[in-house]
Parts: structure tokens; C-alpha cells; sequence
């Protein structure tokens, strides 16, 4: 009896220790893989903390939700090997140097916005959607991954030491104004916060572009220094815009742009090979997935202010839309298109996309 015991033991030490070796001690996990973690640190330009509203609990609000779901995801997909601890926005560096910290090795990633510093990339102007480029996510991705605009941003960024992958904010950005706007000529005269690219759309409608800091927004509209404001209609609730806004023009949708998580090229191409593979073949299209996440938030803030604030909803017509739409084509994309070759070069892969679906000439 003792003998058989003994045997029985043995028997189960050896498959015990033959699991270990295999790596199969814990699920996703090698012994490997758990002595040598690579920890990562990163500077995220979107608040890890927002206040829960509607069905989105806890650490489950605002864009960085998103972000931290990619993240998280990317450590699971490397059997816990590479960690990502992230900072908050500014606490390593100004968000708008995130191109030059990354590039320098400050931190080794970022989650990012490329309008931080279109001046020293102008090519962001295209990343971040331009104005009307496409008219919801699948356009995007398609333009991305079909059209070739995925390769060609990489390009970019690899000047400046940076590892570029694409993060989809499923964003709906759009005007908020205190008047009605229930057509393009409602804006003509009227003054309207925004920044960048958006400004000049903001022109070519006829009113006035507004520079004041994103946290003067709601005591600006409710005082009337400014008629309304461009941005993404998260604002809405975040900022609490939804006690001032009257309205909200909802399509056309101005912008689907991207946000990014850049990634130092030198911490890139130290990373063992099996993970680089899935960074640049795999995560790409996580973030699409993960774009869901804030897009569905910002559809309940649409619905929550109409339903609790009295917030008017106004849709364009398929006509103006058309017109605005051919209107930003003749004017802005050739300016957009003159700031450097390669934004020459993204311009008219964007365009070629909008042409096959018959949205400009």
C-alpha cells in the first residue's frame, strides 16, 4: 500500500512539474513569462477618472475607458509580459509635448490625441478626421486598412521615433450651440469655441472662431461670450454643457477621427518578436473594438439630453449635408493637403475613398 502511494505521488509530482515547464500552472500564464514582466510606463492625455452616469459605472466613463480596455487587453494577450502603468494627463508632461516625451523616452507609450501637436506633425490634421472625411467608424477602419492610410501614418511617426497605432474614439463631434441651428446658414454671425482644423469649418459657415481654454466653455455659453461650441458630445455630460446648450447639430458629423497610443520605437523594438508581431498585426484592430465603448456613451448623451434637458436635436438635411460636405472639399483639404508632401499624399487617399462613395466630386 505504501509502494502504491508512493507511486501515486510521484506520479502526480511529475505531472505537476511537467505543467510548470509547460507554463500551464496558471491560464495565460509561463514561467517565463512571470519572471520576466515588462513594465511600461505611460502617460494617458485623457482623465482616468470620470464621474459614472447612466449605465456606465465606475472607471468605465470617458474616453480613457477605451484606452484602459485596449491596455488591459494587450497585457492578456502577452501572458501578463508587458504591463502598462499609466499617469495622468500632465502629471509627466504637457499633453502637448506627448510627441516629443515619447520620442525622447520620457515615458515609454502614451494614449493620445495627434492635435496636441499637429504644428510639428501637420499630418495629424488627417488622423484626427479632418472635417467630414468619414461618416462613421467602418469608414474609417476601411480607409485605414483598405485604402492604405494605416501604413502611411506609420511612416510618419517612425521619423520621429514613434510606433503609431491607430485608436478609434467611435467619437461623435459635432456643434453645441444657445440658438437654434437647424441649417448651415443658422451659424452665420455667431461665435463658436473650437481648435484647429474645426476652426476652419467654423469659418466657412460664416461665424466667428473662438480661442478660450476648454474649462471657461460652460460659464462662456452661459454668459453668452460665445453662441456654442465644435467638440465631441461627451462634453455635453462631462462638462455639464447640457444646462446651457439649447441644441446640437447631430449629422452631419464634423469629425471620426482618431485618437492614438504612440510608443517609443527604441522600447518597440526591444520588445521580443511574438509581441511586436501583435502590435502591429493585432492590436490595430482591438482598437476598433474598443471604440465601441465611448461611441455608445456618447449616443446616451445625445438621448439623455434631449429626454432630461430639453436639448433640440437638429439633422441636417441630406442636401445641406451634400453641399457642406463639397463645400469643405474645395476649400479646406487643399489647405490641409499644402502643409507638407505627405499630407499631400493622405489627402488624396482620403479623397479616393470619398469619391468611390459619391460624397464629393
Amino acid at each position: 500500500m505504501k509502494t502504491r502511494r508512493a507511486a501515486i505521488c510521484l506520479q502526480v509530482l511529475i505531472f505537476i512539474i511537467s505543467l510548470a515547464i509547460l507554463g500551464f500552472t496558471e491560464p495565460g500564464y509561463s514561467q517565463t513569462a512571470k519572471t520576466n514582466v515588462i513594465k511600461w510606463r505611460g502617460q494617458t492625455g485623457f482623465p482616468t477618472t470620470i464621474a459614472p452616469y447612466g449605465p456606465f459605472g465606475q472607471g468605465n466613463t470617458g474616453i480613457f475607458a477605451s484606452g484602459k480596455q485596449w491596455s488591459d487587453w494587450l497585457t492578456h494577450r502577452t501572458g501578463g509580459r508587458l504591463v502598462i502603468e499609466w499617469r495622468e494627463p500632465g502629471s509627466v508632461f504637457p499633453v502637448t509635448e506627448t510627441d516629443n516625451a515619447v520620442s525622447q523616452g520620457v515615458v515609454q507609450i502614451s494614449f493620445s490625441y495627434g492635435g496636441w501637436y499637429s504644428g510639428r506633425i501637420p499630418e495629424t490634421d488627417i488622423e484626427t478626421g479632418g472635417i467630414f472625411f468619414w461618416e462613421d467608424e467602418s469608414q474609417l477602419y476601411e480607409c485605414l486598412h483598405k485604402y492604405g492610410l494605416f501604413q502611411a501614418l506609420q511612416k510618419v511617426y517612425a521619423k520621429r521615433n514613434l510606433f503609431w497605432i491607430p485608436h478609434h474614439l467611435g467619437s461623435i463631434v459635432n456643434i453645441g450651440t444657445t440658438f437654434p441651428a437647424p441649417t448651415p446658414e443658422s451659424l452665420k454671425g455667431k461665435k463658436i469655441r473650437t481648435l484647429g482644423i474645426w476652426g476652419d469649418y467654423i469659418a466657412m459657415l460664416g461665424a466667428t472662431p473662438v480661442s478660450i481654454p476648454w474649462g471657461d466653455v460652460y460659464m462662456a455659453a452661459k454668459l453668452g461670450t460665445i453662441d456654442g461650441w465644435c467638440a465631441g458630445v461627451g462634453s455635453m455630460e462631462e462638462l455639464k454643457l447640457k444646462e446651457v446648450a439649447k441644441g446640437l447639430v447631430v449629422t452631419p458629423v464634423v469629425s471620426q477621427g482618431m485618437s492614438n497610443m504612440i510608443i517609443n520605437k527604441s522600447a518597440y523594438d526591444a520588445l521580443p518578436k511574438d509581441i511586436q508581431e501583435i502590435l502591429q498585426k493585432e492590436a490595430p484592430h482591438m482598437t476598433y473594438v474598443a471604440s465601441t465603448h465611448w461611441h455608445n456613451q456618447c449616443l446616451w448623451v445625445i438621448r439623455h439630453a434631449k429626454e432630461n434637458y430639453k436639448v433640440d436635436l437638429f439633422n441636417w438635411s441630406a442636401k445641406d449635408a451634400d453641399r457642406v460636405t463639397q463645400l469643405a472639399a474645395d476649400k479646406i483639404y487643399p489647405k490641409i493637403a499644402a502643409k507638407s508632401p505627405s499630407c499631400a499624399e493622405h489627402m488624396e487617399i482620403v479623397k479616393k475613398q470619398m469619391r468611390d462613395y459619391a460624397r464629393i466630386k
